[in-house]
């Protein structure tokens, strides 16, 4: 039976990279998965792709389709710009017989498990904030004050991880076995 799967946790916590290892998880096991691509109302940046990406939505349509409920969840964040899991494509692929990877925030989180009680939720954590903010600042792509932003977000959604069913730690050197605990979180 196909999942809906949603993984969120704060920036720095290593969620991108336990994802990617859970699709080669799923591709080494020939398991049908598909990571959702969300829509978004921001312009794509150079060798972004429509479709592989995200799907660019002029602001006008985006708003239509919240009107029409056509997202499964959305938001608007502080750059003024719309991203949001189209309902069609995660239907689509749930139906087809594969578990469907989302990977948004909790407010997304909150959204899908209103709709869909059935959805598993999996937070992904740093082992700890210290951890954390060095990873962030490893990246070398974010000023101070992005970073100071970043650690204050990160803590707002670590205090609220208890409304995940499942937490999984992301220790460094150790995104396989974090991948594998999703994974069979997933099959059980």
């Amino acid at each position: 039976m196909s999942k809906l799967v949603v993984i969120s946790g704060p920036s720095g916590a290593g969620k991108g990279c336990v994802v990617k290892e859970l699709l080669n998880i799923y591709k080494e096991k020939k398991d049908k998965v598909h990571l959702s691509v969300s829509a978004t109302t921001r312009s794509p940046r150079e060798g972004e792709v429509e479709g592989i990406n995200y799907y660019f939505i002029k602001e006008s349509d985006f708003l239509k389709k919240i009107k029409n409920k056509e997202f499964i969840e959305y938001n608007k964040y502080g750059t003024g710009k719309y991203y949001g899991t189209l309902k069609k494509h995660v239907l689509n692929y749930l139906n087809k017989g594969y578990d469907v990877i989302l990977e948004i925030d909790i407010n997304g989180y909150k959204q899908v498990i209103s709709n869909y009680k059935e959805a598993l939720g999996i937070f992904i954590m740093p082992p700890s904030l210290k951890i954390l903010e060095q990873r962030l600042r490893d990246r070398g792509t974010e000023t101070e004050e992005q970073i100071k932003s970043r650690l204050k977000t990160a803590d707002e959604e670590i205090k609220n991880k208890n409304i995940y069913p499942y937490i999984i730690i992301n220790e460094d050197g150790k995104v396989y076995d974090a991948a594998l605990k999703v994974y069979n979180l997933i099959k059980q």
